[in-house]
């Protein structure tokens, strides 16, 4: 082993070595070095280099090296000793015969029970005067490891040697480990009086030692990188600094932490073996408790006569492995549990855990010891399995919850315990995967059946059940659940009240029946009760069904003191988010969403992340930005599978299929229409969404009359439902836009005027939208005035998208009516703002309102095709309806090689190579395809719009 940060005490050794060789004698009056340092810090290999120094320097050099194995082996080490002396040929046949002879007796006779017998004391004297004449020939250096575990007698001899040492030259060098307790006691204490002592005290490696040691072994810039790791893993131990090394340089790529492998393990363990017992019982005892060295377990779980020594455990006699706060780093707490014996484990954790329930500590404490034991054999280990894992869940523990609860659902328990473990776990599972609970919701619903299970445990699970659509089943729970509820119990009441309340909210069309409220309205603590637990479900509710943006305070409220870790409240943290988007704050929306986001304390657990991931994408969708609305709905979507997103795929999947079908990707957007949508949706407020985008993508695809039946399916619901609000869905102007796409202008006019006559002044977005509608249904001028109103609430409230769709269309009013500066200024910033939102094409809507689709795309018309200037848009428009380049000349007044010249760089920018692909380019390839929206690009497999669920 190499030696670093040891150079002065190897100076030291030196020194004496020096004085011992220019005087002739032992070196002052202190003829024993000791080396004391813990076990791994390096004694063996400082004493081995002394050694070679020393005989290179011309003095004789003796060694052994003492072991526990040998401990009961008399003279052992003495006779390492004998067998390492160089004789000369006229000294070998006296002095062997007699020491060998004065051994074997000594091993035969020595009794360890009574050193001061005297037949023991007799060859004691002997075999030191045997030694003592080796000593007298020349300068000697006597070297022994591990003093601490030489047997009796040679620890006799060896002291009778160092009595005698006076004006010899000779000098002793031990290595010695500190220890729990004792070694010889009496021996010890003789032999290393401080008056003939010499103690050298090797202390563990600093941070910039351990770096040196590493730097001898790896490259410099990895050894830097991994230092302070390696020592806080390390304590600054050599031994356990060589065995990161090793680990490191066999990991098969470099890394910025040090690789903890096989070797570090073996040396942990390797360390504690060779120091007492007692340290070796305590670390096993640390590591599986998990305390700190002066907790209250370890004097219990250890053997009743090692008391005494504990307070001996500390760095100098663990290696460094163990300090105040118990085991040094979880690496080491590893390697001591590696070396256990699966039954070992068992009976520390069995015994932690019972010592544990006894002194009344709480379930969490106690619950990692039940789940690393074999039968739950006691009746109290079950429940406080499921107290602790309830608990972890609040703590936003989920994967520890379900290691209790699982472990609890495994043990043989009474039906109504299970029935609450299976209700626990479904919550647990949920925040990981929703589809995963399924099992545990069906075992529960029969629980309830049952009566196993009231009404708080029932709760979540049927929460659970409405997000997967098992609406039919979770009324039926309701009943049951009042049928046995007791009138007289508020706290029964007000969950009945809330569960109830969230259905009625989360599906507005069914009838489920609430229980009377007798007790709980003379109750004020139980109404407020009531109010608290359907705060998400009332802010919700009063958007939608009266419109009511005073909720955006109390919404505020709700996410300032919940977040979506907040297993309970879940809900109502997502409620509060939709009600902020309905009331068309989705700045404020969009804020919360990433604020929540990133104090979300388990960033890591898809339910709640994909949740507000969803939400993002709704916001960004409404605000225009549809590459961000886009990617954040597949980043949703990605993060659940479709059938754990159970009815609120409604979210994330409309929200995709418009991004897409507004850019213009109608393919993906169809291909997105073929995810399966529980049929449940439709039943929900987040089923319009779907019709909404399904709609659109019809009208895209040249389906007005498809689309115009998805928006009028919303009208009915919404209506059914009493919740026609257009924050919801506008589909009064959606369905005005689908019936100027079927010609149908004096029906869309009546129903967009309905439309804006139901609009309060504070709806600026929607009564834009529908002023656009407007607009297309009037002629010439007169859509002008609109279309400015339009532009003006649009820039009011953020919504660029639409704000270009409506700049376009008023650039093609200003350019009908001649005014050419106010058409090229409307048209540049329509431009810019669909570069800015990542739309293709905008056409105008008003040439929808007249007449044919290809025909009706007139030369003049405004149209804004991305990545082409004004003229080159029209050119193109031009060259796609079948116009020759000298037709295209005549209408723009250019010479027809201008016009080639000018063809040949739009074929460039939209990477065509003939007029019939620029034609399927800007989807003029498709009969009857007409324009009122920007979403008329895009194919469809003929036979008209992709399948998809239809409500039920």
């Amino acid at each position: 082993m190499e030696l670093t940060e040891r150079s002065s005490q190897l100076a030291l050794l030196e020194r004496r070595l020096a004085d011992l060789l220019r005087g002739g004698a032992a070196p002052t009056d202190r003829p024993v070095t000791v080396l004391t340092g813990p076990v791994g810090s390096g004694k063996t290999a400082l004493a081995q280099t002394f050694a070679r120094r020393a005989c290179d320097a011309g003095a004789r050099v003796v060694g052994a090296s003492a072991s526990r194995a040998e401990r009961s082996v008399p003279l052992e080490v003495v006779r390492q000793l004998v067998r390492a002396v160089p004789l000369c040929a006229a000294d070998a046949p006296d002095i062997r015969t007699r020491l060998a002879s004065l051994l074997d007796a000594g091993a035969l006779a020595w009794n360890d029970a009574d050193p001061a017998d005297a037949e023991n004391a007799r060859l004691t004297a002997a075999i030191g005067r045997a030694l003592l004449e080796l000593a007298s020939r020349g300068p000697l250096v006597i070297v022994v490891d591990d003093i601490h575990h030489a047997d009796a007698p040679s620890l006799h001899c060896l002291d009778y040697v160092a009595r005698r040492l006076t004006g010899l030259p000779v000098l002793i060098v031990l290595t010695e480990a500190p220890r729990t307790r004792p070694w010889r006691a009496d021996v010890r204490a003789e032999m290393l009086q401080p008056a003939r002592l010499h103690r050298i005290r090797l202390p563990l490696l600093t941070a910039e030692g351990t770096f040196q040691l590493l730097a001898q072994r790896l490259d410099i810039p990895l050894a830097r990188s991994i230092a302070e790791a390696s020592h806080r893993i390390s304590g600054g131990n050599p031994l356990l600094v060589h065995a990161l090394a090793d680990d490191q340089a066999a990991a098969p790529r470099s890394a910025d932490a040090p690789a903890v492998g096989e070797s570090f393990r073996e040396a942990v363990l390797s360390c504690l073996y060779r120091c007492d017992h007692l340290v070796l019982n305590a670390a096993r005892v640390l590591a599986v408790t998990g305390e700190p060295l002066h907790g209250s377990l370890l004097p219990h779980l250890l053997d009743a006569r090692s008391h005494p020594a504990l307070g001996a455990v500390d760095k100098s006699t663990s290696a460094g492995l163990i300090d105040e706060q118990g085991l040094r780093h979880p690496a080491v707490t590893q390697a001591v549990i590696d070396g256990m014996t699966a039954e070992e484990r068992v009976r520390l954790h069995l015994g932690a855990a019972r010592l544990l329930h006894d002194d009344g500590a709480p379930p969490a404490r106690i619950a990692p010891h039940l789940v690393g034991i074999g039968e739950l054999a006691e009746p109290w280990m079950a429940p406080t399995l499921l107290d602790a894992g309830e608990q972890a869940l609040l703590d936003g523990e989920v994967e520890t919850a379900l290691r209790y609860l699982r472990r609890a659902h495994r043990s043989g328990v009474g039906e109504c315990l299970r029935a609450r473990i299976r209700s626990a776990l479904a919550r647990a599972e949920w925040r990981l995967d929703p589809q995963a609970t399924i099992p545990h919701l069906v075992s529960v619903a029969t629980a309830i059946r049952a009566g196993h299970l009231g009404s708080q445990q029932a709760a979540g699970p049927i929460q659970y059940l409405l997000w997967h659509g098992e609406i039919d089943k979770a009324v039926d729970l309701v009943r049951h659940l009042s049928e046995r509820a007791d009138a007289a119990d508020p706290q029964s009441m007000a969950e009945l009240l809330i569960i109830t309340g969230w259905i009625s909210t989360l599906y507005p069309g069914v009838v489920v029946n609430r229980p009377a409220p007798a007790v709980a309205a003379r109750d004020p603590l139980t109404l407020a009760r009531v109010k608290h637990g359907l705060n998400g479900a009332l802010l919700l509710s009063g958007v939608l069904a009266r419109g009511d943006a005073g909720v955006v305070e109390e919404a505020e409220r709700t996410l300032s003191t919940t977040g979506p870790d907040d297993e309970p409240h879940m809900f109502r943290v997502i409620c509060a988010l939709i009600a902020m988007i309905y009331a068309d704050q989705l700045d404020l929306a969009d804020d919360w969403c990433d604020r929540l986001g990133r104090h979300l304390a388990t960033p890591h657990h898809p339910t709640p992340s994909a949740t507000l991931t969803a939400l993002r994408a709704a916001v960004a969708g409404r605000l225009g930005d549809l590459p961000r609305a886009g990617k954040l709905a597949d980043e949703a979507l990605g993060q659940l599978s479709p059938k754990g997103w159970g009815v609120v795929i409604g979210i994330p999947l409309a929200v995709r299929i418009r991004a897409l079908t507004l850019m213009d990707q109608l393919d993906t957007a169809a291909a997105c229409l073929q995810v399966p949508v529980p049929p449940a949706t439709f039943e929900t407020p987040l089923g319009l969404h779907y019709l909404h985008a399904r709609g659109t993508h019809a009208l895209a695809a040249g389906s007005p009359e498809a689309a115009l039946a998805d928006f009028q399916l919303c009208g009915q619901l919404m209506q059914r439902w009493q919740l026609d609000f257009s924050g919801l869905v506008p589909w009064r102007t959606e369905s005005a836009r689908a019936l100027l796409r079927m010609g149908r202008r004096q029906q869309a006019r009546k129903l967009v005027r309905d439309e804006l006559a139901r609009l309060r002044p504070l709806h600026v977005r929607y009564r834009a939208a529908a002023l656009r509608v407007l607009a297309a249904t009037e002629e010439g001028p007169e859509r002008i005035p609109h279309l400015r109103s339009a532009v003006r609430l649009l820039r009011q409230c953020g919504d660029r998208m639409e704000l270009a769709h409506n700049l376009a269309d008023l650039g093609h009013a200003y350019e009908q009516a001649g005014d050419r500066r106010q058409a090229r200024a409307a048209i540049r910033s329509a431009r810019s703002l669909a570069e800015e939102c990542g739309i293709p094409t905008l056409w105008p809507s008003a040439l929808s309102a007249r007449g044919g689709a290809t025909g009706s795309r007139a030369a003049g018309a405004a149209v804004v095709v991305q990545g082409l200037t004004d003229t080159e848009s029209r050119m193109a428009i031009l060259a796609a309806q079948g116009h020759t380049n000298r037709e295209i000349a005549e209408k723009l007044f250019l010479t027809v090689s201008a016009i080639e010249q000018r063809m040949t760089r739009i074929y460039r920018k939209l990477d065509v190579n003939s007029r019939s692909e620029l034609a399927g380019r800007l989807r003029f390839d498709r009969p009857g395809t007409t324009v009122l929206d920007p979403l008329t690009r895009g194919t469809d497999p003929p036979g008209g719009r992709p399948s998809a669920r239809r409500p039920r």
